[in-house]
Formats: structure tokens, C-alpha cells, sequence
């Protein structure tokens, strides 16, 4: 377990690889990352004995060093924590990568369905995925023979949550007023919470009037900078110190001597007051997500360009952005007045003038 020297403010690791020392700092300030790095530490450390078995990595090992290796530098980096971490909850994490057997795993769906959504158990099987993946690719881990898309379970179908213009006021009115560029952000550009929290100011670029986020896999999209969003950037108020002053959407810190400006966490009490700002408002139904929902639906209504809207969200597949489709219902049934089956358009009733 990573610990934090005295007078050092970075977490350090110390531990015994068959009888050899390894130690030294983790370079971060952050417990969740330092235990990626020490994780990551062990496997190299396992892998430098000549007597050590070639490829033979534990559970534990292997979602840490995916975690260093790779999620640490991605916008999704504590949810990648958070999975690996329950993953990690009902597997055991000495357990050998080439004892991993599809019965254990069949046991870990069984026990998270109990608790959480279909959606949240298929993740965090991905993850598991992936983590093994690397470990093959980079580590040259021996894997099982594990067939982790068989015990995946079927999802309900996402709902669609649009916020209207009136629940929209409420919602402003309602939430703490150094929130309100986090929720006009998410409006805007229908950016994930994860992409909105971890936002630089290195990523915008007002000459060239676009954005760079980094996706998954290490692929690089662009989001374009609009008039409106310009103004919005333009206006943002700024924190003083780093490394906060780096981040674009940022909050008062009420807790803190002075009040502070502060980036923007993803989980925490910012959430709590944005649930309760909801709640306050009389919006049922609503999570911070319903926000990316309602760009697409708002766009896609005033566009008629699915594909659009699509490249926008970020979307790989189209299918993906299908979902919003039922927004263009209306648009359909104008077209299908104008249809008739004997080809002549059927006449609107003229509109009988007021009597005086």
C-alpha cells in the first residue's frame, strides 16, 4: 500500500519481491494513482527475477498496470478506478491470470447484478477485458481461455431525458451560480461529465475555433467553437493557482479559507449539489448525463442531420446516435401529410375569419 513519507508530498511504495526491496516514489499526489504505479512496480519488479515463472501476473497486477499504463491518462480515469476497484471487490486479487476461470467470473455477474445495472456489470466485465488484453500485448501475460462477451448481460434500452426550457430556468435558478457554466458547458457541446471536469485550457484553441479532446484508444477528436461558445470561454472566470488555474470550468471552494477557485471533481459534493438543485427545482427524472441527452435532441431537432449530431457526441457508430432519433417523428408526419395514395395532397381547411 502506497504511503506518503513525512515532509515528502508524493506517495511513495516499499515492498519485498521474494525477498528483494523495491522501493521509491510514485511521482503523484493522488492515493488512487500512486496505487497504479505501485502495482505497476510490482509487475516490473516480478518480471526482473530470472527464476520468476515468464508471464504469470495476478488480478491485482494486471488492472493496476492497465490503469498506469493507459487509464491514468484518460478523461475517464476514475471511472476505470471505480470499476477496477469492484472488479477487484468480488475476484480475488492474488488470484493468477491463468487460474481465472469463466465459472469465478460467471460468479462475480451474478453477485454485482444483485446491486447495480446490467450496463454497470457488461463495463466492468470490458474492463476486465482490456486490462487482460494489454497485460498480453505489452507484458506478454499468459491469459485463460475466457470468453467474457458469453456471460455479458442483456441492457434495457436508454432512456431519452430531454430538459425542457422552463425546467432548464428552474434548474439555473435553483443551482449555486459558480455552477452554472458546468451545466451551460454540458448544454453546449453535450460533453460528458468526465470530459467537462478534465478540460485544459491547453485543449482550446479560440484562433483555430475548436477543441481537442483525446477519446478512448488514444484517438483525437475536434469540437468545434462556436460564436455563442466563444463568448462563454471568453468569460469564464479563472483560478489563481495551479494546478486549477490549467482547468477550464472551475467552482468557489466554500469549504476552503478564502473561498477559492477550484477545479471541478467528477464525483464528490458537487454532484450532491447538483441533485439537490434538481430536486429543489421540481425536475423529475434527471441526472447531470440527461444533459448530453438534451443537446443531442435539441440539435438533431434543429438539424434534421442525424450523422451531425453523431460526429458531435463523438459517436464511432451511427447506431449509437440512433437513439435520438424519435425527435424527427414530427418532421415525418408533416411529410406524410403531404402524401396521399390517390397522389393528390389532401387541403388544409381554410381558417374562418373572426365575425366582428
Amino acid at each position: 500500500m502506497p504511503f506518503r513519507p513525512k515532509g515528502s508530498r508524493f506517495w511513495h511504495y516499499d515492498f519485498q519481491i521474494r525477498g528483494r526491496r523495491v522501493h521509491g516514489s510514485c511521482g503523484t499526489e493522488d492515493f488512487a494513482e500512486a496505487k497504479g504505479v505501485e502495482a505497476e512496480a510490482r509487475v516490473k519488479a516480478k518480471q526482473s527475477l530470472t527464476d520468476a515463472p515468464p508471464g504469470i501476473f495476478t488480478l491485482a497486477e494486471a488492472i493496476g498496470t492497465y490503469y498506469a499504463d493507459i487509464a491514468a491518462h484518460q478523461p475517464s480515469g476514475r471511472t476505470t478506478l471505480s470499476q477496477g476497484k469492484a472488479l477487484l471487490s468480488i475476484l480475488d486479487p492474488k488470484k493468477r491470470l491463468p487460474d481465472l476461470t469463466m465459472a469465478e467470473v460467471q460468479r462475480y455477474v451474478s453477485m454485482r447484478r444483485a446491486t447495480v445495472a446490467n450496463a454497470t456489470v457488461n463495463r466492468e466485465l470490458q474492463l476486465l477485458g482490456r486490462a487482460l488484453r494489454h497485460m498480453q500485448r505489452i507484458h506478454k501475460a499468459s491469459l485463460p481461455d475466457l470468453d467474457l462477451r458469453s456471460v455479458e448481460v442483456a441492457e434495457a434500452e436508454e432512456r431519452i431525458r430531454e430538459l425542457t426550457q422552463d425546467e432548464q430556468t428552474r434548474l439555473l435558478k435553483h443551482l449555486r451560480d459558480d455552477l452554472h457554466p458546468l451545466v451551460k458547458a454540458a448544454l453546449m457541446t453535450g460533453l460528458r461529465l468526465s470530459e467537462l471536469c478534465s478540460l485544459q485550457w491547453s485543449a482550446v484553441d479560440l484562433d483555430a475555433a475548436r477543441i481537442r479532446f483525446v477519446q478512448k484508444g488514444g484517438k483525437t477528436r475536434h469540437f468545434p467553437i462556436s460564436g455563442e461558445m466563444r463568448a462563454f470561454l471568453s468569460a469564464l472566470p479563472r483560478a489563481d493557482t495551479l494546478p486549477h488555474a490549467r482547468h477550464v470550468l472551475t467552482y468557489i471552494n466554500q469549504k476552503a479559507k478564502g473561498q477559492p477557485r477550484h477545479k471541478i471533481s467528477q464525483g464528490g459534493g458537487i454532484m450532491e449539489v447538483f441533485r439537490a438543485a434538481v430536486s429543489d427545482a421540481g425536475i423529475e427524472d434527471f441526472r447531470f448525463h440527461d444533459l448530453r441527452h438534451t443537446f443531442a435532441t435539441r440539435l438533431l431537432r434543429q438539424t434534421g442531420n442525424l450523422k451531425l449530431v453523431s460526429r458531435l457526441l463523438g459517436h464511432t457508430q451511427i447506431e449509437t446516435t440512433m437513439r435520438y432519433a424519435h425527435v424527427l417523428d414530427d418532421d415525418l408526419r408533416t411529410a406524410l401529410d403531404g402524401y396521399s395514395l390517390n397522389g393528390q395532397v389532401p387541403k388544409k381547411s381554410p381558417k374562418r375569419r373572426a365575425s366582428h
